[in-house]
């Protein structure tokens, strides 16, 4: 007797995913056709290092890089001829990701028990997201697994190239600001308290840009626990609203309300959606089929209401361009391009363009958000350096007139 883990339908269409008792895989399944299921797998339960991987996904995330490796890669080798099996071990012994190399045994098994590649992927959805499932499925029933392979891989470097720019962005006004922070904190809890003693002894009076400083430093050192209470209940707060409904509704309308960030915010949010559509659409997957994966896509609730309600008018034939425009959430332009493509059954190469198009629009407004910012934090973080600095060098000088 061992453990068989299985996935199959209940008798009331619910899919399951359990661990059951038997002599073989064989004698499980029988057990279930029994009971009425549909069995889509049966394989013995996986113990040992794998676990790890599996069960806490959330510590141990699998590189985008890694996975645009991968799906190039596979590709490569299901174009000249190597079956996918064979593809799967091979890459499992390349791969340096250890949570990676976990999915790519499981998914090596699971072939090996006669597993559709897409069902066997469908198991980790913390490596393989639905668009990548969905168009590994719709090309395994085209038969061109490879195109669609390059293509998801070529769509996840991009996402990826756009995501890192941001970061890197950011990445200098985060050192302004703990660096000021730094500085003011080093200033007004280490330096400032010394002076408070000396004027003490020549009975001087501080003047008041220290004094304010002083009066700051005292509240915060009398009620600091009061205060980090404080602060960790408000993000508390705004963590658990945010999280909820209503607070992420709030959240995505405000954000493409704000100004310069409002805009970035919308040019990602189309260009995620229009590139999504157009990945499926060139992979050979009807538009009605894809439609539920590239609304996912765009992220912002706001966004999805207005595609749902193109969706309905879709399902009752009102076409795709007229029912997009009605939304008031798209530019004319997009408007216009996609109406000649899908006039001109070149849908897929209009949303390409405007998905391009908007991915460099992104980056001008980045850099010019950074050009923008730079300067005004160099202002912000001077003055208030600046404060702080004169704060500490006035009593000096009032101290060395007062001795004299």
């Amino acid at each position: 007797m061992g453990n068989f883990a299985y996935r199959a339908y209940s008798p009331r269409g619910h899919l399951e995913e359990k661990v059951t008792s038997g002599r073989n895989a064989a004698a499980v399944q029988r057990q279930l056709l029994d009971r009425g299921y549909r069995v889509v797998s049966v394989r013995p339960e996986r113990t040992g290092w794998r676990w790890v991987y599996r069960e806490l996904p959330t510590f141990f995330k699998v590189r985008t890089s890694d996975l645009i490796l991968f799906s190039r890669q596979l590709s490569t080798f299901i174009r000249v001829g190597v079956p996918i099996t064979d593809a799967i071990k091979l890459l499992h012994g390349t791969s340096n990701s250890g949570p990676f190399r976990a999915a790519l045994e499981d998914i090596s098994e699971d072939l090996d028990a006669g597993e559709a590649f897409s069902t066997a992927i469908e198991h980790h959805p913390s490596v393989f997201n639905q668009l990548y499932i969905d168009m590994v499925r719709a090309a395994e029933y085209s038969g061109t697994l490879d195109k669609v392979l390059a293509q998801v891989a070529a769509y996840l470097q991009r996402q990826d190239t756009a995501i890192k720019k941001l970061r890197s962005a950011m990445i200098y006004p985060a050192i302004i600001l703990t660096l000021a922070i730094g500085v003011c904190v080093v200033l007004i809890v280490f330096v400032l308290p010394n002076f408070v003693s000396m004027f003490h002894e020549f009975h001087a009076d501080l003047p008041w840009p220290t004094r304010l400083l002083l009066a700051i430093g005292a509240f915060a050192q009398q009620w600091r626990i009061e205060i980090v209470a404080g602060i960790f209940v408000v993000v508390a707060t705004v963590l658990v609203f945010m999280s909820s409904r209503p607070g992420r509704v709030m959240w995505d309308y405000v954000v493409i309300k704000l100004p310069v960030v409002g805009s970035i915010v919308t040019y990602s949010i189309i260009e995620r959606f229009t590139r999504t559509l157009a990945t499926m659409l060139r992979a050979g997957i009807p538009i009605s089929q894809t439609f539920d994966v590239a609304m996912a896509s765009a992220g912002n609730i706001r966004y999805r209401r207005g595609l749902e309600a193109v969706k309905q008018r879709m399902i009752t034939g009102d076409g795709f361009s007229e029912p997009l425009e009605e939304t008031g959430l798209f530019a004319t332009m997009m408007i216009r391009m996609i109406r000649v493509g899908e006039e001109t059954g070149t849908l897929d190469n209009s949303l390409e363009q405007i998905a391009d198009f908007l991915s460099d629009e992104m980056d001008y407004k980045v850099r010019n958000m950074i050009a923008l910012m730079e300067p005004a934090l160099v202002i912000a973080v001077g003055a208030a350096v600046g404060f702080v600095a004169v704060s500490v060098i006035l009593p000096m000088y009032n101290l060395l007139s007062h001795v004299r």
